[in-house]
């Protein structure tokens, strides 16, 4: 009676050593689940909630953006040339642009596009009517508007301002060189005394260095940007920017083609820009 006692006695001690055995392995198990980190859960016990940010990945892909834009314009006429001119004033125009973004290095890109542009300037100074006597009695009561349409074709260095992990926004600079190519222009000679518009003339105004072409030349580059970023993997958005051009050729301006109004200005812009990146 004894030895059955005992061995039931065994039995149930056995049992609860499995049994707790059991719990233990249940309560790991279901510890591992909880603790387990979830890349969209952003809370933890005992901190507080921290923001999602946005993260820069290998393998970039090369991206497109189209940007639209008003255009100020900054002329003035060096030299002698400031004798028989004066009243010179840029005038207001937009521009239109695509954009392919190269990645390089670890954060930054090349960029590579095409712009449509178009500018202009105005000026008072004399003007002689075909076949008129050439001699210059200082009256300058004719005002010169040119209006120009470029194409330009930018190569661009774009980089980052500071971290790029602070949530989706981020600031930009470029720095680099245009070719730009006055594709048309139209200019008009009015008298100011009159009203009367004497001339009116198109393609009268080339570079003096030029490039590739009587109507190419050269332009340095400089800009910064806002970008705001709208998904969290791949870098598409929208953006804001200020870009300053500076023209490295004066330009030339022929009047009437008959020698008379020969005039060297130089025309440089101020940009505001706002795109959309694909």
């Amino acid at each position: 009676m004894q030895d059955k006692s005992y061995i039931v006695n065994f039995s149930r001690m056995q049992g609860r050593k499995i049994l707790g055995l059991l719990i233990f392995i249940n309560l790991l198990i279901t510890s591992k689940s909880f603790c387990q980190d979830d890349p969209m859960y952003l809370y933890r016990e005992g901190t507080v909630a921290s923001p999602k940010v946005f993260h820069e990945y290998h393998n970039r892909p090369w991206k497109t953006s189209i940007d639209a834009g008003i255009v100020f314009s900054f002329a003035g006429v060096p030299g002698i040339y400031s004798n028989y001119v004066n009243g010179v004033s840029g005038s207001t125009g937009y521009t239109f642009g695509l954009i392919e973004e190269i990645p390089v290095q670890k954060r930054s890109y090349i960029d590579v596009g095409i712009e449509i542009l178009q500018d202009g300037l105005s000026f008072n100074s004399y003007f002689f009517a075909p076949g008129a006597s050439f001699l210059y009695d200082g009256t300058e009561v004719y005002t010169h508007s040119i209006s120009m349409n470029e194409i330009q074709v930018p190569v661009l260095y774009k980089f980052p301002l500071g971290p790029l992990d602070r949530k989706y926004r981020s600031v930009y600079m470029t720095f680099g060189a245009k070719f730009r190519y006055i594709s048309y222009t139209n200019s008009s000679v009015t008298n100011d005394s009159t009203g009367f518009l004497v001339y009116e003339g198109q393609k009268d105004v080339t570079s003096l260095f030029k490039l590739f072409s009587p109507f190419g030349s050269s332009i340095l580059e400089a800009s910064i940007a806002y970008q705001r970023n709208t998904r969290k993997k791949i870098r598409r958005g929208w953006y804001m920017n200020l870009e300053y051009d500076y023209g490295l050729s004066p330009l030339i301006y022929s009047g009437n083609r008959a020698g008379s109004n020969d005039v060297v200005f130089r025309l440089n812009t101020l940009i505001f820009k706002i795109g959309k990146i694909f």
